[in-house]
């Protein structure tokens, strides 16, 4: 078999894996754009921005000789040419592009008389369905049988692994690719590949649960809504719990972190416990319960593009609270354990989180219970997701902080109280 994947992204999360097509005697891959890097190797923003700007520029006239290329195509009838054309233009994301791009695609289509079209996602796509048709051969999307992200740990949580978990219940899923120590996460994966990749901003508009709009395909925000229909979270409490981690006293976990955020102003750290609020927290909770924090250093997990900074935390606790345990502490006791399947057997026992914005609020409402979470700014907020969808992940109580003042107070009222 002679298949073609025609991408319409260059980025690897959203490609079709070209290792991946046991069926393919040949396989090729056509590019709808590409952005060139600087011949001078500098890789700066500005930069990027200045060939980005050359490239938008000069695709008006690559598009009116697309144009002229189909209407003298006399390979196309007038139908066939509408059709074409129509469908580049409602390509989301990049018309343009589709559209100049059109005539290439269809002379490779000649020249390798193909068995089979391959996309990595046919949303917002229909030039696939239209050559589809055009050539009489069938289509098939990558994300029909499988997934595959390197990008934001919440984007993961959010979008990609329930959309897998529901085609593994489906009995469609027949791969799962991600970026290193992400095995315990995709347990019901029968093929679960861990691919040395940085993570980054990545987009999930492919996913259903992809935010979009009618202007952009790409939107920096979350869904106001879930949309359960291809959503199914796993059920991770019950596959983790385990006796292993268990104390005395009842577990409370505290998950923090300290980032730069871009989806600030100027990028600012805003998200975060500061150590006066940490430590006010630690009275709280150290008389009833045995604490564990979590606040992942550079060297424990695939970051992504936000740099994981120290900020005295882990020092001031060992100073102040000396019975309070770190995730750290617990992976030089469990070496047997990646540091994200530490997390999870460790969250499987827990009934009472205080979380921050961002991946670790995500990963806590997967297991239950009461997640208190400390929220000043983000996307999360503005889309008000803390009360209108984080529970759906496990039907965890999920309550939202938005200062130092409300996160103490609910913590008292919520778990010391109580």
């Amino acid at each position: 078999m002679r298949v073609v994947a025609i991408e319409r992204f260059p980025n690897p999360s959203r490609t079709c894996d070209p290792d991946w097509h046991p069926e393919a005697n040949e396989f090729h891959v056509v590019q709808m754009q590409t952005r060139k890097s600087a011949s001078t190797g500098i890789d700066s923003a500005m930069v990027r921005a200045f060939h980005e700007i050359v490239r938008c520029a000069a695709l008006p006239g690559r598009c009116l000789s697309a144009i002229a290329s189909l209407m003298t195509d006399g390979e196309l009838s007038s139908r066939d040419r509408r059709a074409l054309i129509a469908s580049a233009l409602k390509t989301r994301g990049a018309p343009l592009a589709a559209l100049a791009s059109t005539p290439g695609i269809l002379r490779a289509l000649r020249l390798g008389r193909f068995d089979r079209i391959d996309c990595f996602s046919a949303r917002g796509f229909p030039l696939v369905a239209a050559l589809s048709r055009l050539f009489a051969i069938p289509y098939h999307e990558f994300l029909s049988e499988g997934t595959r992200y390197f990008g934001e740990f919440a984007f993961e949580l959010m979008a990609v692994i329930p959309y897998a978990y529901w085609l593994h219940s489906t009995g469609r899923l027949r791969i799962t690719q991600s970026s290193a120590d992400t095995r315990c996460l995709y347990y019901f994966s029968p093929k679960h590949q861990e691919l040395s990749s940085q993570r980054s901003y990545v987009p999930v508009t492919e996913y259903p649960n992809g935010a979009t709009s009618h202007l952009r395909f790409d939107v920096h925000a979350f869904p106001q809504r879930i949309d359960t229909t291809q959503w199914i979270p796993p059920p991770y409490k019950s596959i983790y719990r385990n006796e292993t981690f268990r104390w005395p006293k009842e577990l409370c976990v505290i998950s923090n972190k300290f980032t730069p955020e871009p989806s600030t102003l100027f990028h600012r750290t805003v998200n975060f416990i500061s150590v006066p609020d940490l430590l006010k927290l630690l009275q709280i909770l150290t008389p009833r319960y045995q604490v564990v924090y979590v606040r992942p250093r550079s060297s424990d997990i695939v970051n992504d593009h936000q740099s994981i900074l120290e900020f005295g935390d882990l020092e001031a606790i060992q100073s102040h609270f000396p019975d309070v345990l770190t995730i750290q502490q617990l992976h030089v006791d469990h070496r047997e354990l990646s540091f994200n399947e530490l997390q999870m057997r460790l969250f499987a026992n827990c009934d009472r989180f205080v979380s921050v914005l961002g991946g670790s609020s995500y990963l806590a409402s997967y297991f239950g219970g009461t997640n208190i979470v400390y929220a000043r700014e983000g996307w999360e907020v503005d889309c008000n997701a803390y009360a209108n969808w984080f529970h759906l992940f496990s039907g965890a109580r999920v309550l939202r902080a938005a200062n130092p003042r409300q996160l103490h107070e609910l913590v008292r009222l919520e778990y010391a109280s109580s």
